[in-house]
């Protein structure tokens, strides 16, 4: 070996080590790397100066605003493809349609679990989007291949004419059922890996995620409003396979986007089955219902242990629920010894605590989308009789003009929440978001109220209409009723949803344990799936007590012959129950506490025995003993 090339590989081992030397003392420093267990591409603590915050968020919105056209697109005018292209009769058609919408928000709760347990946050993430894209790719095969286009497409008579079967049912059903599977992924991940790119513990990065919630759910709202006009055009004018074929391209690019930045994001490791730590307090609660309290140096010695483990955020030991702090009892046995199923460590009992303290407001909820639920049926089947002309040769679809309205109603009002109502708020409150995240879904929850008060006052005048031109006898015509009298209802609930969604979506994921987030966000979209399931039941119960031997009850075939105005005061006053009931259960809420360990261990700045009165000083806050004994 020459000198030169000795002096060039000691140069190079030289770099080398000063390349190591600086990791090391940037990765010393706390300051510049997160402490929320997220991590970087190579498994290293996130750098906050080369990962997360702003300068990724918005590609993770431009993955939802894709993603978002692809499912609509997919969604709201399949009935017209099912129906039309394929000839499948209407009812099984709608059942079809309903099924597969409420089968993806289910399939969030499968998404969550394998989010939290096994890939993580953003290998699920990536699975999803290349199973929806399986799935609209047989979608596509559907409409090109001859042998899946076994209806009689030349047939004019719709009740007559012979639908799809055989394997080109099979095939319409994998494909939608693929989609409806990476919906379900995608929807419990991208918000939460997004959100991932905030630090909790970091109170500037902390006070940028509701902002990003606001600004993800405006990219979900742009994404239905390009799917609900441009792509619905493109599949009823162009033709289904470039319908399904941009759908499926579209997929490919955001996915395409997102790969391309590995580097810049942060990554939460994925641990244990929630599940399985549920159940595991759960049983061994039971086991131990005998036993006493916890004491506070059991308590106090829970720190130690979360701190030898390395953990970086420490759920604080709460009060609540006091009957599972059981499962953390050892008995006197050595822990090695004792089986999981009958001692859990006080981080399962405090995570499983903060998923149990979701679930009053998880079911309060619900109602909001239940009452949604009639903006896409009675409402749109009301607008139809309506005058709908915008001048004397355009006459506006009537599913275009509450979706329309709503969504800009929404584009509109989320930017004036962010730039004037929160730091208008901010100044009165001192909190960083304006108004607590309760508090904001508390008035989006009082919406349904006041929409369905004057949905019922302007169906009421539309009948009265009714039996003044027509009396008994109503034929099939449009009235002269206006279409923007509909226009009121519509953006009140626009309104309450831009307080209730991104309020919801903060919540779950802020409040759920940091072990089960992804589990926490697929709890909103089941909130809309069980509230437009419920819709249904309601309807079915409703229409079964009214009717009578004489009256076929408040919701008919014909629109002009029921009730809806009584219809619509039943949801108000139900509205309104279950407004108070949500206000109870978010007054008895306990919001998420949880200690990084920067504060205990760099907080004090000095020695380890300052560091160990600073542990000492955390444990007593938070290990309140009450005077008496509580079971």
């Amino acid at each position: 070996m020459s000198i030169h090339e000795s002096l060039l590989g000691a140069d190079q081992q030289l770099g080398e080590n000063e390349d190591i030397e600086k990791d090391i003392e940037v990765e010393s420093n706390h300051e510049f790397i997160t402490h929320d267990g997220t991590v970087d591409y190579k498994g290293r603590p996130a750098s906050k100066t080369r990962t997360g915050g702003w300068r990724i968020a918005p590609y993770i919105c431009a993955m939802e605003v894709t993603e978002k056209i692809a499912t609509t697109g997919a969604q709201v005018n399949l009935v017209t493809y099912l129906t039309v292209k394929k000839k499948l009769q209407l009812p099984y058609a709608a059942n079809m349609v309903t099924n597969f919408m409420g089968t993806s928000f289910l399939f969030s709760l499968l998404g969550g679990v394998l989010a939290d347990s096994f890939l993580g946050r953003f290998h699920t993430l990536i699975g999803a989007a290349i199973t929806e894209m399986l799935g609209f790719l047989i979608m596509m095969l559907t409409v090109v291949l001859p042998f899946l286009n076994n209806q009689d497409q030349d047939c004019q008579d719709p009740l007559n004419c012979k639908a799809v079967h055989g394997e080109g049912l099979v095939a319409i059903y994998v494909g939608l059922y693929l989609i409806a599977l990476g919906i379900g992924g995608i929807k419990a991940t991208v918000a939460p890996f997004g959100a991932d790119q905030f630090e909790a513990g970091d109170p500037a990065e902390a006070s940028l995620l509701p902002s990003y919630f606001n600004w993800f759910y405006w990219a979900t709202t742009v994404g239905g409003i390009v799917a609900g006009s441009i792509l619905v055009y493109v599949q009823d004018r162009v033709g289904w396979d470039w319908g399904y074929g941009i759908l499926l391209v579209l997929m490919a690019v955001a996915l395409c986007q997102l790969l391309l930045r590995l580097r810049n994001y942060r990554y939460r490791v994925p641990k244990r089955s929630p599940l399985l730590t549920v159940a595991r307090v759960l049983v061994a609660a039971t086991r131990n219902y005998n036993l006493p309290p916890l004491t506070g140096m059991e308590v106090s010695e829970y720190y130690d242990e979360m701190q030898s483990r390395g953990e970086e955020r420490i759920p604080l030991h709460t009060n609540s629920m006091r009957w599972l702090d059981k499962a953390a009892k050892s008995n006197g046995v050595l822990v090695e010894k004792i089986s999981p199923w009958k001692r859990a460590p006080i981080s399962d009992v405090e995570d499983v605590k903060m998923l149990f303290r979701l679930l009053p407001i998880w079911l309060f909820t619900i109602f909001y989308w239940t009452v949604l639920a009639q903006a896409t049926t009675f409402a749109v089947a009301q607008i139809e009789t309506s005058d709908r002309h915008l001048g004397p040769n355009f006459e506006v679809p009537p599913g275009s003009v509450g979706s329309t309205l709503f969504n800009l109603t929404i584009l509109l009002f989320l930017p004036l929440y962010e730039r004037l109502f929160v730091p208008f708020a901010r100044k009165l409150t001192g909190n960083s978001k304006g108004i607590t995240v309760l508090q904001r879904i508390g008035i989006g929850m009082a919406s349904p109220v006041l929409a369905m008060m004057v949905a019922a006052m302007v169906e009421s005048k539309r009948l009265s209409l009714v039996e003044q031109m027509y009396d008994q006898n109503v034929p099939d015509s449009v009235l002269p009723f206006s279409m923007w009298w509909f226009v009121p209802q519509y953006v009140i609930m626009a309104v309450g949803e831009a307080f209730v969604y991104p309020g919801q979506m903060d919540f779950f994921y802020s409040e759920a344990p940091d072990s089960m987030q992804s589990l926490g966000t697929a709890l909103l979209y089941c909130t809309i799936s069980v509230g437009f399931f419920s819709s249904s039941a309601i309807v079915s119960v409703v229409n079964e007590i009214t009717k009578s031997s004489i009256d076929q009850g408040w919701l008919q075939k014909d629109i002009n012959t029921s009730r809806l105005d009584n219809y619509y005061w039943l949801l108000c006053i139900l509205a309104f129950f279950n407004f108070i009931c949500y206000l109870l259960a978010s007054s008895f809420h306990h919001y998420k506490q949880v200690r990084s360990s920067i504060d205990i261990v760099y907080a004090a700045q000095g020695t380890s025995s300052e560091s160990s009165k600073l542990l000492s000083q955390v444990c007593s806050e938070v290990t309140h003993e009450s005077p008496r004994t509580q079971s």
